[in-house]
């Protein structure tokens, strides 16, 4: 049984359904949750245009932060003890599994769990899979969290029907 855990979040829909699950495992098991948050400073690697990349850092800190306590806040409301981690490190530039990992390694997590989209393709070629890299390179078990595939394949699977 895993004593600590680690999540590894962000805004995306799989995430929301790994902290789920993370929850619920902790809580099952009295496992302490270690709830992180990367920010994803991947987006300095293109020339954005128009865009001000120096603003956008902070935007990309404040979302992390409220992120961050949101899922505090429903680790707290299930009995769960967490604390929350918000790596912020510009040069990590978008490598987000070795700052997952050394985050484990910090908080000596025996359990890692991070939400998937499933990518396929050309999609996992070019976008890469943070956590395939981490199911791969991790010493820790790794549980990869999916999204049901009546909701991520199936509505698009109906689409094709459809046509």
């Amino acid at each position: 049984m895993p004593q600590t855990i680690l999540v590894a979040i962000d805004d995306s829909s799989c995430a929301r359904k790994a902290l789920q699950q993370a929850v619920s495992l902790a809580a099952s098991t009295q496992a302490r949750l270690e709830i992180l948050h990367v920010v994803d400073y991947g987006y300095l690697k293109y020339d954005l245009g128009y865009v001000d990349a120096g603003a956008l850092g902070p935007q990309l800190v404040v979302a992390g932060e409220e992120l961050l306590r949101d899922a505090a806040a429903a680790a707290d409301a299930a009995g769960v003890s967490c604390g929350v981690h918000l790596v912020n490190d510009v040069l990590t530039l978008g490598d987000i599994p070795s700052a997952v990992r050394q985050a484990a390694s910090e908080c000596k997590a025996d359990m890692i769990v991070i939400g998937t989209h499933g990518r396929h393709g050309l999609r996992r070629l070019l976008l890469g899979s943070v956590a395939e890299s981490l199911a791969r390179e991790c010493e820790v078990p790794v549980l990869l969290v999916r999204e049901p595939a009546a909701a991520a394949g199936g509505q698009q699977a109906e689409a094709r029907a459809a046509a």
